[in-house]
This record gives structure tokens, sequence and C-alpha cells, in this order.
């Protein structure tokens, strides 16, 4: 199963990608992508990233004698990306990084579609958090997902901004079976006004996701983030599986 994530910045969508990763990473070993180079996947998850796709190239293009003779740049990074990946018991993560240079996402983009080529079918679950703008979306580097999530704040604009990305999703024929607009960060009740503003926007699948105290407690005390099972946000998170589950 593949579920990809969108949102514009500082609606939480790292830490909806981090506990969906931790959620579903009980249930068997994840593929965590983090394709956001501003994003903080893997400091959320308490692991250490031992290198990154945008590093890699740069290594290469500082450098052009390590690829053999008789290869491409772009082979030679896709047969290299298990050297680069961070795994932890149940989870492996690649993450994108920030590749330097002219042209460098153009290229950075071909490698990671090519590396979901390659990693995706060993996989039982794939988790891709992906950049606000949906770059790699737009570029079909991703061409389907079984989950498209959109993560909004609770207000009309970040709702509007979901609706704009989901019908990029449908403009680049980005296959997708099920698509949610996911409403995080929500004190009490969600306005009705917001509901129907996102039924309007053809947002028809809408799940919320409660303010919780202890996310914030949290990011007080470090970047790793592991919500337990017991407060409003885990809680709301079971739910959120049970319903992509289905």
């Amino acid at each position: 199963m593949i579920i990809a994530l969108a949102g514009k910045g500082g609606v939480g969508k790292s830490t909806m990608s981090s506990q969906l990763i931790r959620a579903l990473s009980k249930k068997d070993v994840v593929l965590a992508v983090d394709a956001d180079p501003n994003s903080n996947l893997a400091d959320k998850l308490g692991i250490e990233v031992v290198g990154t796709i945008g590093g890699l190239r740069n290594k290469i293009v500082e450098n052009p004698d390590l690829i053999p003779a008789g290869i491409s740049k772009q082979e030679y990074i896709t047969m290299h990306v298990r050297q680069i990946m961070s795994e932890d018991e149940s989870i492996d993560i690649l993450v994108m990084g920030r590749p330097e240079g002219e042209g460098c996402y153009c290229f950075t983009n071909d490698v990671l579609k090519n590396c979901f080529n390659e990693l995706i079918p060993n996989y039982r679950f794939v988790v891709i958090d992906n950049e606000a703008g949906m770059e790699h979306m737009s570029r079909r580097v991703l061409p389907k997902a079984d989950v498209l999530i959109f993560v909004s704040d609770p207000t009309k604009t970040g709702v509007r901004t979901a609706a704009r990305l989901a019908s990029l999703a449908d403009e680049v024929k980005i296959e997708a079976g099920h698509k949610i607009l996911v409403i995080n960060n929500v004190f009490g009740e969600v306005s009705k006004s917001l509901l129907d503003e996102a039924s309007h926007l053809g947002l028809d699948d809408v799940f919320i996701m409660p303010h919780d105290d202890f996310i914030s407690r949290s990011a007080m005390e470090g970047e790793e983030l592991d919500v337990p099972e017991d407060t409003p946000f885990g809680k709301a998170m079971t739910r959120l599986i049970k319903h992509i589950m289905k």
C-alpha cells in the first residue's frame, strides 16, 4: 500500500507522516520516503540519516570518477541507494535531501522515480512525505498511490490549498484509489462552515485530527515524536488507519 501525504508548510504534514509510519510499522516493515527537502521526517522518527539522494548526487558532481565506465550517473545512484538508506527495526527511510547546482532537482526527481520503481515492490507499506508544492507529483515521480492524504490546518485557506493540491493530482493523472482530506490540530469541534467549504471544493472524505497537548509538549523537548495511542491524537490515528485499510 502506497500512502502519499501533501500539504502546505506548517500544517503538521511531517507529524502526520511520522506517526502514520510508526503505527504501520507495528504491522510490517515500512518504507518511509522523505521527499521534502525541507522536511525533518527522520528526526521525528528518531532515526539518524546515513545519506541522501541529493548528497550522493553532489559527491558525484564533485568527483565524476566515482562512476565506472559504461553506466550513467543516474544508474550509479540508483545502484547505491541502499547504502544511503537509514534503517530501524521496522522502518527503512530514504531521504531526498538538498541537491545543489543548476537543474539539480530535475535530475534528482528522475533518480527518485527510479528508486521508487526499484524499492516499492519490496514493501507492504510505503509512506511518502511530499514537499508543499507537490513537485514530485507534478513531474509524475510518483505515478500512483493507493491513498492520497491532503493535510490542512483548520482554516478555509488551508482547505482551499488542499483542494488545489488534489486538483493538481487529477491534472497530472496521478492514480489514486482513495483521497482523504485530514484537517489537523483541531480544537474542539470543527466548524460546519469549514466542512461545507471542503465539500464545496470536492473534498468529501474528511478526517479530523484533534489538537493534542502531548505533541506541543514534545516539540519543546526535541524533534523526536512518538505519540501514545491513548492520547486524543493517538486515538484518532488508530481510527485513520482503520479508515485507510478498510
